[in-house]
């Protein structure tokens, strides 16, 4: 009996993650949370049409969106989990208990500042840092003029039909893993420095508008196209209007920790050219600040 109950406890903890991790229509429903709270500044884009005139099959689940790639390989859909933001069902069902409020009140301020951080974000790389985050649009508050009869395809092979003009997204131009960029140059000195070099560039223009990424695993969250470095990850940008030298100096550095940690372990010999290039980062704004 009680090998049959932990096997069956087994098996339902499998379902459960399952449920949890798939893809479902529900879990994009944005329902309450979509109440025109974030003002765009829309930027005129004549491909939009075209670029969601086509279906985008599952790609992978992130933190904070199920990820769908395009027919021609060109563009991600990140739609968003909108059920992150919503309290669980064990939240609901204790809830009504006076004991338990405190905690789940607690629980849902969390969430919602979770929400109100992550779709400013968005905002930040459409409006400030469309080239930096190859970022083309996203859609934080209904419409009425998107495609809406746009299919995907779930990991499953199922097609589910959408209206994006009922649905939070943020759809950017596909990029090529950093990660894999980086492993692919391991043995051309000239290609993985450009890489480097890369790296710092698109860093700079990002300190440069006063802002930074919160999120500071950098090889999973960078991308490469046409042999240009930029952020694929959007959800954790932030607006920093106190930056200084010393300040900068202290976030470059921390920015740069995890990339210097797997350059440690898988390139060695690019350390000195990595620190090279962060002391340049260090002097850039420096510069900045005295002009």
């Amino acid at each position: 009996i009680k090998a049959s109950l932990l096997a069956l406890i087994a098996i339902f903890s499998k379902a459960w993650v399952f449920y949890n991790s798939s893809f479902r229509l529900d879990k994009i429903e944005p329902k309450e949370l979509f109440l025109n709270h974030f003002e765009i500044n829309i930027l005129e884009n004549k491909d939009l049409s075209a670029i969601l005139n086509q279906k985008y099959r599952f790609l992978s689940k992130g933190r904070q969106s199920f990820v769908f790639v395009s027919d021609d390989n060109r563009y991600v859909l990140k739609l968003f989990r909108f059920h992150r933001y919503r309290q669980s069902i064990f939240c609901n069902l204790i809830s009504s208990f006076e004991i338990a409020k405190k905690y789940t009140t607690k629980i849902q301020d969390e969430k919602n500042d979770l929400y109100y951080e992550s779709m400013n974000s968005y905002k930040l790389a459409y409006e400030k840092l469309k080239d930096e985050t190859a970022t083309i649009y996203v859609h934080l508050n209904k419409t009425n003029n998107l495609n809406r009869k746009f299919k995907i395809e779930d990991k499953f092979k199922n097609i589910h039909e959408i209206d994006l003009n009922e649905v939070g997204f943020a759809l950017q131009k596909k990029a090529f893993s950093f990660k894999k960029a980086l492993l692919n140059a391991k043995n051309d000195k000239k290609t993985f420095e450009n890489l480097l070099s890369s790296f710092f560039d698109n860093l700079q223009s990002i300190y440069s508008k006063n802002l930074l990424n919160k999120d500071r695993h950098v090889i999973q969250n960078l991308g490469v196209i046409d042999d240009r470095v930029v952020e694929i990850d959007i959800g954790r940008f932030i607006i920093k209007n106190d930056f200084n030298e010393e300040k900068l100096k202290k976030e470059a550095s921390h920015y740069t920790t995890y990339l210097k940690k797997w350059l440690l372990k898988n390139s060695k010999d690019s350390i000195e050219f990595l620190d090279e290039k962060l002391y340049e980062q260090i002097g850039r704004a420096s510069c900045r600040e005295r002009v």
